[in-house]
């Protein structure tokens, strides 16, 4: 029901702007068109991997102890604060100035937009990361140690938790440096690369899951943030992210 309240609330927001007609193609840009469905469809498919890993991780889970699906999903929530807070905030509010210096060709200005919104991401999240392994606990024992939800529940969230921490950087530093593509209109790459990333989560999980439980489907997807963060960057171009923190 959220999503679609969500939904009309933007759909009453264009009509007042007199936006609509942004969704109107005329006969000879049949081109455009074809080009803003395929970028829309990739977009909204790069998005959802997230989703599709959690579904998956779920069902993983399913398999194992009793409570191992809730740690997770507890575990998780807490996880995403900090990277809806810093990581989403910061690549929302910077997305529109990147795209209108790369729109204007001035590739230097946009460079240095992302290198300062790097450098205090990386600042925030790794404060974060590290406040979060060392009060896991804490932290834990606050929110949900009550009723059913005992000490040893507590133990087994935290340890889950510490697990996805690990993953905060790679993640929130990869939204920032996935604006390029996105400006760049290479929305089918990024799709390809949120592909190869879901892959790679896969992959550790059934790896991971017999050792190490719950926790290795948590870890599983923090190396799966790693190879995001390095398939994004490497897109991105390395010898660009050299430049930037070398000249900017």
């Amino acid at each position: 029901f959220g999503g679609i309240l969500q939904v009309i609330v933007h759909i009453i927001a264009i009509r007042r702007a007199n936006l609509g007609k942004i969704f109107i193609f005329k006969n000879h840009k049949k081109k455009e068109e074809n080009k803003f469905y395929k970028n829309f469809f990739a977009a909204t498919l790069g998005s959802s991997t997230m989703h599709i890993s959690a579904f998956i991780d779920t069902w993983l889970a399913s398999m194992l102890i009793s409570g191992s699906i809730s740690y997770l999903y507890y575990a998780n929530r807490v996880f995403q604060l900090p990277l809806a807070i810093f990581a989403i905030a910061t690549s929302i509010a910077l997305f529109p100035m990147v795209a209108k210096a790369i729109k204007n060709k001035n590739e230097d200005e946009a460079l240095k937009l992302m290198k300062k919104s790097a450098l205090i991401l990386f600042a925030v999240l790794t404060i974060s990361m590290v406040v979060g392994i060392a009060l896991d606990k804490f932290i834990i024992e606050l929110l949900f140690q009550r009723g059913a939800f005992t000490s040893e529940d507590t133990i087994n969230t935290a340890l889950i938790l510490k697990m996805y921490l690990i993953g905060l950087l790679p993640f929130g530093l990869a939204k920032i440096f996935s604006l390029w593509l996105y400006a760049k209109e290479q929305q089918v790459l990024t799709a390809k690369i949120s592909a190869q990333s879901l892959v790679a989560n896969i992959i550790f999980s059934l790896i991971l899951i017999k050792p190490f439980g719950a926790a290795g489907l948590a870890f599983s997807g923090t190396l799966s943030g790693f190879v995001l963060f390095f398939l994004t960057l490497r897109a991105f171009g390395f010898d660009k992210f050299v430049k930037m923190f070398k000249n900017y």
